[in-house]
């Protein structure tokens, strides 16, 4: 915001400085302010162009899938938390024709994604960008979080595996536990 502020104030000054002075070649003033602006003006379409594919993908899922080819497990794990928290968002659940809505990295009550499917029902994501093993109290703690949140479902993705206690606690509950192999196949 501030960078778009900063370059029509440039651009603005540049106008009205070619405006009366005319177009005068050796001005190096003027070529000054015309080269930071021509630079500056490339910097701040790049910067709104993510911010567009942002809205754009929040407004029509699945437009940005191509942004988000499968990946393997070790790409997964380069990405930091909220690129993933995006991956799964984009290319497991708004392919399969979920509205998705990323939620805040902080505060979020262990929401990581909010889905709503097309008759209306809502369920929770919480993604665990783990190596290791996730255990039962997550599982615990995600389907208390559904329960709050007033959704029908939750689903709990992580790159890592998860304990036979855990996928013990979760049966006949309204929880898909997706591990680091099923995320690889379901991505493809």
């Amino acid at each position: 915001m501030i960078g778009t502020v900063l370059w029509v104030t440039i651009y603005g000054v540049l106008t009205y400085r070619l405006l009366v002075q005319g177009i005068a070649i050796g001005n190096t003033l003027n070529l000054g302010l015309i080269a930071i602006s021509v630079l500056l003006g490339v910097v701040v379409l790049l910067g709104w162009r993510a911010v567009g594919h942002g809205w754009l993908a929040y407004l029509f899922p699945g437009l940005g899938d191509f942004k988000w080819r499968a990946l393997s497990l070790e790409q997964m794990y380069a990405l930091t938390p909220s690129e993933f928290e995006a991956y799964v968002a984009q290319r497991i659940f708004a392919r399969q024709g979920y509205q998705v809505l990323n939620t805040r990295d902080t505060k979020d009550g262990g929401i990581d994604i909010l889905l709503t499917d097309r008759q209306g029902h809502r369920a929770v994501v919480q993604c665990k960008r783990y190596l290791g093993t996730v255990g039962e109290p997550v599982v615990r703690d995600l389907y208390g979080t559904m329960i709050n949140a007033g959704a029908t479902s939750a689903y709990l993705v992580t790159t890592g595996t998860i304990s036979a206690d855990a996928r013990k606690w979760a049966i006949a509950k309204p929880i898909d536990l997706i591990d680091g192999r099923r995320l690889v196949q379901l991505a493809k």
